[in-house]
């Protein structure tokens, strides 16, 4: 028995022989630690301490990854050691951290449209969360491991990009892919700053699950991005979850998704197995409560639909490739799709936006034309919602407008686009004259004046010769439908609407994931404002979406080319007019949009309060 236990042993059965203690005394060399202790005096002290020793910042592995269940909300850097996370997770690198990072963006391509497995997104954010927060990674790591992941989210997702650089803007493949590359670097910013958010502030339970909702989003919000995109729109595909965007759009949606996996990430790391149970039940309820409240609430749209009055769209796809200069053949197949769209019963038809229509019309464009070469209504009677270029006399430049054409072909209504695309519509920050003096090939249009609300009244139909008055729909061109913001004040005017229309080509990309990547994001639009939407798109998808935004019919992407050209197509469907959006504004529209940019205030004072902690 070593000495010193013997001594204690002998003072506290009363005797005499107690070894004299050694003080520490003012001056005097303090006595050596760097000796090892008997390997079960260490063991009794790391059970002693384990549960109060707080790790010095960044120091070792196996200090970085704890995480607080007190009562504090924000943690100066790596918190108290609660939960050991496994050893394999400890002993992580950066590079497979990076590469278990990216495991996160394939999950959520997969899920991605037109044929993802939106199921898979629930769990996507899982090994993100868990090498940026538990692997005990430093801040500054964690935001390189999560912008990793983010680069495989632009490359993953986007990568039609490449392919529209190469065919129309006449890039080489290796001139493309650096395009996509640098793209791709930048969207990551997003992930990069996330993931240094949840390592700088590392709270566990819900709590540390809310923290990753508003970090995400509000990081979302502040990152300017050249069009709005959301990881999770895959799960537009799966209508049953995306129902929470009513109260506070697509960033409530995504915050569904991240407390999930943010709850399943911990369940991952945890020891204790009654905390792990609690961890996965808290998962499971979060996902069964989205699930349970989003089949009610579809369930109650849908039946507020059925007793709606209805009116019916024939919706043109002319299927004409870009670049195509037969005029003729455009009109054509517009007004043969139309006639067809009136002989099956459509109320109102709806072409695609400028581009389709082969003629540029002047501003004051008030009837349709008494020329058979140019006219509107040459094969059918019907309302017809039509995009076309116009122009003013002596300016250069020109307007991407839609016009409300009422069935005796007078105009009732004109909409100029006001979201356009940077050098694709519009040159931005220098002269427009000037740039195109050195690049021919650039386009410039004038930028609209706001939304606009048409009045529409459909006309008679052989099973419903009583069409009712007319109806109140938003036009929104080309992407304008998926800036949540412009739909919301579209949706927003005096009188309110009943329907959002989309009118678009998506032909630049070709036969590839975007145009269903489009329609997905414009799913979110419906559902944000309880509407329906019909969008017209020149060759495909082409579709109806109810309010619960369910695309209840379509039609496929056909990708033409100038050496092969599908036939035309339309697409005749209903839609409900159940709600306006004055008389009936959702949480949305009355003030949930604005839930992304109180946790940007929420992200600007946690950290401004982590970094003043920092100093003190």
């Amino acid at each position: 028995m070593p000495r010193a236990i013997q001594g204690r042993r002998r003072a506290t059965s009363g005797g005499t022989s107690t070894p004299p203690m050694r003080l520490s005394m003012p001056g005097r060399k303090k006595a050596r630690t760097d000796r090892a202790a008997p390997a079960y005096i260490t063991k009794a002290k790391k059970a002693r301490t384990a549960s109060a020793t707080l790790p010095r910042r960044g120091a070792g592995a196996n200090e970085g990854h704890g995480f607080s269940d007190g009562p504090g909300w924000i943690m100066l850097g790596p918190a108290p050691v609660t939960t050991a996370s496994p050893p394999w997770l400890r002993r992580l690198g950066l590079w497979p951290a990076c590469a278990l990072s990216l495991v996160c963006t394939a999950l959520l391509a997969i899920g991605a449209p037109p044929e993802g497995v939106p199921a898979l997104i629930w769990i996507a954010f899982v090994p993100t969360l868990l090498v940026c927060r538990h692997a005990g990674l430093s801040p500054r790591r964690a935001a390189f491991v999560g912008w990793f992941g983010g680069l495989g989210a632009g490359l993953f997702g986007f990568p039609w990009i490449a392919e529209l650089l190469t065919r129309f803007a006449g890039f080489s493949w290796p001139l493309a892919v650096f395009g996509l590359f640098v793209f791709s670097a930048y969207t990551a910013i997003q992930w990069g700053i996330f993931g240094y958010l949840v390592r700088r502030v590392p709270l566990c339970g819900l709590r540390g699950a809310v923290w990753a909702a508003i970090a995400w989003s509000g990081v979302a919000a502040t990152i300017p991005h050249l069009f709005p995109f959301t990881a999770v729109l895959g799960l537009a595909q799966a209508p049953v979850w995306i129902q929470l965007a009513e109260f506070g759009g697509t960033s409530l949606v995504e915050a569904e998704i991240l407390v999930v996996s943010s709850l399943l990430a911990e369940a991952v790391v945890v020891s204790d197995r009654r905390l792990r149970v609690r961890r996965l039940a808290a998962a499971f309820a979060v996902f069964a409560a989205v699930t349970v409240y989003g089949a009610a609430r579809m369930a109650s749209v849908r039946a507020d639909e059925a007793a709606a009055r209805k009116v019916r769209f024939g919706v043109v796809q002319p299927n004409i490739p870009l670049r195509w200069y037969d005029g003729y053949e455009k009109i054509r197949r517009l007004r043969a799709m139309s006639a067809q769209a009136q002989a099956q019963g459509a109320q109102v038809v709806l072409w695609p936006e400028a581009g389709v229509y082969p003629v540029i019309l002047p501003r004051d464009f008030a009837r349709d034309f008494d020329d058979p070469r140019r006219k509107v209504l040459a094969e059918h009677r019907l309302p017809t919602i039509f995009g076309a270029p116009t122009r003013a006399p002596g300016d250069p430049y020109g307007w991407n407008t839609v016009f409300n054409m009422r069935a005796d072909g007078t105009v009732d209504g004109r909409f100029d686009k006001v979201k356009l695309m940077p050098f694709g519509e519009y040159v931005p920050i220098v002269d427009p004259k000037w740039a195109k003096s050195k690049l021919e090939t650039l386009n410039h249009n004038h930028r609209g004046e706001g939304p606009a609300r048409f009045e529409v009244q459909p006309a008679p139909a052989p099973d419903r010769p009583d069409p009712g008055g007319p109806f109140h729909v938003g036009p929104l061109v080309c992407y304008e439908d998926i800036f949540a913001d412009f739909a919301r004040q579209t949706a927003a005017q005096d009188g309110g609407i009943e329907a959002f229309v989309n009118l678009t080509i998506d032909t630049w990309f070709g036969d590839t994931a975007e145009p269903w990547e489009h329609l997905a994001l414009a799913q979110f639009r419906s559902v944000e404002h309880r509407i329906p939407m019909v969008r017209a798109v020149s060759a495909g998808p082409s579709s109806i979406v109810d309010a619960t935004g369910t695309v209840t019919a379509h039609l496929d992407v056909t990708g033409p080319t100038p050496d092969d050209i599908p036939p035309p197509e339309v697409l005749v469907g209903d839609i409900a007019l159940a709600r306006n959006t004055e008389h009936e504004p959702t949480v949305y529209a009355l003030g949930g949009w604005v839930l992304p940019h109180l946790c940007q205030v929420a992200v600007l004072v946690v950290l401004v309060s982590v970094i003043r902690r920092g100093r003190s």
